[in-house]
């Protein structure tokens, strides 16, 4: 009783952290992406990415908080948003995307210009297979795969380059999708307060474990 007590309040905790926090980490990214493109009169893509995951993220933890923090909410939001990866629901559908824009940004940070949008275009084909036919078995592999993939070349990319950005992100995803992997109702509560104070670190631009960049 006193566990569910706690795992409870953790719960409430967290998504009311990630309801600021994520969207704040998005603005702040945002203003940072428009601020270059200001002065430089392009945008930078590796920036763009990374707003375009926040972004994203940002929904998600919006829609998180409405579905399972107790308050009125649309009996139809809470059915077509899921919460799980039993099927394609907008919980697996922005997971999804989040985990193909990892792989983009691996490739936008490597240069990999073939490799640019295939992730995003392969993963836009599993959706509309699952609106054609309702298959979509493939789903929680291609998220494993690609969230997993994310990780370890962003690490590499990281200590290759002596990104903060990218080691930032590392450990981000590293923790986001290992609280999904693992599905440990207590390691997840916990798991999103500590990647919520990471977040935070990055943003206010205090992670830099490396001293001097390579990357520009």
């Amino acid at each position: 009783m006193v566990d569910n007590a706690f795992t409870t309040t953790l719960a409430h905790l967290g998504y009311s952290m990630n309801l600021f926090i994520i969207p704040i980490t998005t603005l702040i990214v945002g203003i940072k992406l428009f601020r270059e493109k200001k002065a430089t009169g392009k945008f930078n893509i590796v920036r763009s990415t990374i707003f375009s995951i926040f972004f994203t993220f940002s929904i998600l933890v919006i829609l998180e908080f409405f579905v399972n923090v107790p308050v009125e909410k649309p009996a139809l939001l809470v059915e077509w948003f899921g919460g799980l990866f039993e099927s394609l629901n907008l919980y697996s559908f922005l997971i999804g995307i989040i985990a193909s824009l990892g792989i983009t940004l691996i490739a936008v940070a490597n240069r990999w210009e073939s490799f640019y949008y295939t992730s995003l275009f392969f993963y836009g084909g599993m959706v509309i297979l699952f609106l054609f036919t309702g298959f979509d078995d493939l789903l929680m592999i291609y998220v494993y795969i690609t969230g997993g993939a994310s990780i370890i070349f962003l690490y590499l990319t990281a200590f290759r380059v002596k990104d903060n950005g990218a080691l930032a992100l590392a450990i981000f995803f590293t923790i986001a999708f290992g609280s999904v992997a693992i599905d440990i109702d207590l390691v997840t509560r916990i798991s999103v307060l500590v990647y919520d104070v990471i977040l935070i670190i990055y943003s206010t631009g205090f992670f830099k474990p490396f001293k001097v960049e390579v990357v520009s």
